[in-house]
């Protein structure tokens, strides 16, 4: 009898064990997005479940425009409105519906913000108006639950090339990763702590390409966009949903140059119709009132940077307050991040300084790990004031004509080597767990450079002073720049 116990009693442990690995297995492989990407969307939905129960009042959902434009920490830090975005890259309004439903699981909020760029056609090819890759990421983060199960089975039903067998074991999806594994997939206990912007993605370029784009004054109001059929059918789910548990809804949409005047219209009317309101920010009274400017706010013609997302939150936290009635409040969860999102604006403005000695000073910070490497004669580019600015902060460039440069900075600590035309080292940071190749050649003939991390070059490779900064705390380069008389990055 005992001897049957025993053998019973290992069988469970071994089978155990084994679901345990084989769950381990899969969400290793399974494609994750933490800080160290511009668009955190596993950080965004991970995090999301770390946040005390019933403790936000607000929650975003939508594309990357919505992701890249409401800051949680700015509506706090001037309005004391507890919020939460949960936007990601080419979220479509299934998506949307179901962390929605997901979320109230966990949270009561008394608003929902729902930006709309996904109401119509985005990617016609694709039954769900979005990849796969972006859809499967979203819901790959969801815990399991009911929530989780219909929400597989809606998108198996719709996208016949997916299968319900592939979101119960996504070894059978991605099993051809076990060779690009990376650091992120190894760490992602570690990385799924890391959620301080609570679901906002920060965007560090200035300036819309768009030369022409103007906000609409007036136009022609009979002018209307078709919806994309299934996307209105999970709008619809959405104002249900919000109508059943009591929660105020407004619909929005983003500065974008892939708006127009018909799809306004076509909001416009299904707003008045649902008795919501219709933020939409490419429209003149609501551009003005942000104070937004397209050339300084936008990132590219589509997302909002760092410095347009702080002027439509603040918006966004005014209109909550005054017009929802939305009250401030306390919460260690904002107040914790202030420092961190602070910082990431400090990220942000560091690649866009063209001032050197301005720039120099932001990269003495132990936040960072900066990387020189010279091309070809770069005495050619450095005046007595330039190089007086680099050894002020610890960089020897008056060199010997024609000999090559590199230096590695971190903090305080600086290891730096000159020799003629070419020097190399190879070596690793962050406690050893990101390798590095640098190297510099002065030939002032076929100089080059390379500035290897995690077996990606980044050098500009440009004649002059190529510079690359690694954020030791994101885990990620956040610039590239050469300095040529002037800081310049293509």
């Amino acid at each position: 009898m005992k001897k049957h116990l025993k053998f019973g009693v290992r069988a469970v442990v071994f089978t155990l064990i084994l679901i345990t690995v084989t769950v381990m297995i899969n969400y290793m492989i399974t494609p994750k997005k933490y800080f160290e990407d511009s668009w955190s969307t596993t950080s965004t939905f991970r995090g999301f479940y770390k946040m005390k129960k019933n403790s936000i009042d607000v929650l975003f959902l939508g594309s990357s425009h919505g992701g890249a434009a409401f800051t949680p920490q700015v509506i706090y830090d001037n309005n004391g409105i507890r919020s939460y975005n949960l936007a990601c890259e080419q979220q479509n309004l299934l998506v949307s519906y179901y962390w929605l439903k997901e979320a109230l699981r966990y949270q009561t909020p008394k608003t929902v913000v729902v930006e709309l760029y996904m109401l119509f056609d985005f990617s016609p090819k694709d039954p769900l108006n979005t990849s796969e890759a972006f859809t499967r990421m979203a819901i790959d983060a969801m815990n399991w639950s009911e929530v989780k199960w219909e929400a597989i089975n809606d998108i198996c039903k719709y996208d016949e090339s997916q299968t319900i067998n592939s979101y119960l074991f996504t070894n059978e999806r991605f099993h051809t990763r076990w060779m690009n594994l990376s650091e992120t997939d190894f760490e992602f206990i570690t990385l799924e702590n890391h959620y301080e912007l609570k679901g906002y993605a920060p965007l560090a370029k200035r300036g819309g390409v768009y030369p022409d784009y103007e906000p609409y004054l007036e136009y022609d109001h009979e002018m209307m966009a078709d919806t994309h059929p299934l996307m209105a059918e999970y709008l619809d789910r959405i104002v249900s949903l919000c109508d059943e548990k009591g929660i105020e809804l407004i619909l929005t949409k983003t500065p974008t140059t892939g708006w127009d005047t018909s799809k306004h219209n076509t909001v416009a009317e299904y707003a008045t119709d649902n008795g919501l309101d219709f933020i939409d920010f490419n429209e003149s009274a609501y551009y003005e009132a942000a104070k937004f400017k397209w050339k300084k706010n936008m990132s590219d013609d589509w997302h909002c940077n760092i410095w347009g997302a702080r002027k439509l939150s603040k918006y966004m936290g005014v209109l909550l307050a005054d017009e929802y009635d939305i009250a401030g409040v306390k919460d260690e969860q904002w107040d914790s991040t202030e420092d961190y999102y602070q910082q990431t604006l400090g990220d942000c403005e560091l690649q866009n300084i063209s001032d050197l000695e301005k720039y120099l000073e932001m990269l003495n910070s132990p936040r960072y790990t900066v990387f020189l490497a010279g091309q070809s004669d770069i005495s050619e580019y450095l005046d007595e004031e330039a190089v007086n600015a680099f050894a002020g902060h610890g960089f020897e460039l008056d060199i010997p004509v024609g000999n090559g440069y590199y230096a590695i900075k971190n903090g305080d600590k600086i290891e730096q080597v000159t020799d003629s035309e070419e020097v190399r080292n190879i070596g690793s940071i962050r406690n050893s767990k990101v390798d590095y190749v640098i190297m510099s050649n002065g030939s002032e003939s076929d100089g080059y450079s390379q500035i290897i991390i995690d077996n990606e070059d980044y050098s500009p490779h440009c004649d002059g002073v190529n510079i690359v900064v690694y954020c030791n705390d994101t885990w990620r380069v956040i610039d590239k720049a050469t300095y040529v008389g002037t800081l310049y990055r293509q």
